[in-house]
């Protein structure tokens, strides 16, 4: 049997091709895809064929990409149980912009979709859950304050799962009036647009004034956590100078397309706490779940675009422009 699918050749090279349909493993259900996003992940291998691995292999040249998905289950693997034909699910399945994938049943993944939870909708849980994992690495606390350096799907998250859950400053930092526009809307406390001016110092006088580092004559801010969701080469310096003199904490998020700096000699003087934080866990996903289906978290604001998978080369253009979209989601 053959499906359509968006197929990758190369970087900047999206076709929308006959492939064939894959089946289901011992270990796996087989979804018909209903929603699809673009991550940014994806985006990396879009520009510059990086992360390959994470799109379904066709041939030696060929892939498909998407994991963020959400769809019905058409057929079950022998070892599956918990799972049923007809179930709505969301999920983690690598191949995601076709009208069928595999997906591997894990702890992880995938998860019954409520039938309150839009398959567009669903298909944004994947990106909260990351950001869930990276808040609850940085741990903030009531009182202090965050910055949130990049407000793109897994930032304005970040916003979303801080005002879920405790009751901290938030500040958000972006290049994209429109994606700090929908960080206002979704309960950021102040907005810092780094193309009018200097993030570390607006970040600075938001938080206090400086405070020049002892011995080392650099000025910080007085922020507690800084979350990077940006992954630009200079944005883990930043977060580093905007944090507080003692016991800040940062936590990376973003991917990075190029090599970013880091002062060592800061990171030792201000005892700075530094997370990784890839992905997320079983938990994650389903407290995301929990809180879309609770409405305490409104993904339907987030999705600035709905294309059909026969646009996947437009909505990959589109994704690709900060000012031009939030989030773009394909539908078979």
């Amino acid at each position: 049997m053959r499906m359509k699918a968006a197929v990758y050749h190369g970087p900047r090279d999206i076709r929308v091709e006959q492939v064939d349909r894959p089946g289901a493993g011992d270990n796996d259900v087989l979804v018909r895809v209903r929603a699809c996003g673009i991550c940014g992940s994806d985006l990396h291998m879009y520009r510059l064929g990086m992360f390959e691995v994470l799109g379904r292999r066709i041939d030696d040249k060929r892939r498909v990409m998407g994991h963020e998905l959400s769809g019905e289950i058409v057929e079950v693997g022998e070892k599956v149980s918990g799972f049923r034909v007809g179930d709505r699910i969301t999920g983690l399945g690598h191949g995601g912009f076709a009208e069928y994938v595999p997906v591997r049943v894990t702890e992880r993944s995938p998860h019954v979709l409520p039938e309150s939870v839009s398959f567009e909708e669903g298909a944004t849980l994947e990106p909260l859950a990351t950001s869930l994992h990276g808040v609850s690495l940085g741990q903030p606390a009531a009182g202090e304050t965050v910055v949130v350096l990049g407000a793109g799907i897994i930032g304005l998250g970040c916003v979303q799962a801080i005002r879920a859950s405790v009751d901290c400053r938030v500040i958000a930092v972006d290049a994209s009036e429109r994606r700090l526009d929908m960080a206002r809307r979704l309960g950021a406390d102040a907005t810092v647009n780094l193309t009018e001016t200097d993030p570390v110092e607006a970040v600075i006088e938001l938080t206090g004034g400086a405070r020049p580092v002892e011995r080392f004559g650099v000025r910080g801010g007085n922020a507690d956590l800084v979350i990077d969701c940006a992954g630009a080469p200079s944005s883990p310096n930043q977060g580093l100078l905007m944090l507080k003199q003692d016991y800040g904490r940062l936590v990376f998020v973003a991917l990075f397309e190029s090599p970013a700096d880091l002062d060592f000699n800061q990171v030792v003087r201000k005892h700075v706490a530094i997370h990784g934080s890839w992905t997320w866990t079983g938990e994650d996903y389903r407290r995301a779940i929990e809180l879309v289906e609770s409405g305490k978290v409104r993904r339907g604001p987030l999705i600035s675009h709905v294309l059909d998978l026969d646009d996947a080369p437009e909505a990959f253009a589109i994704q690709d422009k900060p000012d031009a979209a939030i989030k773009v989601v394909l539908k078979p």
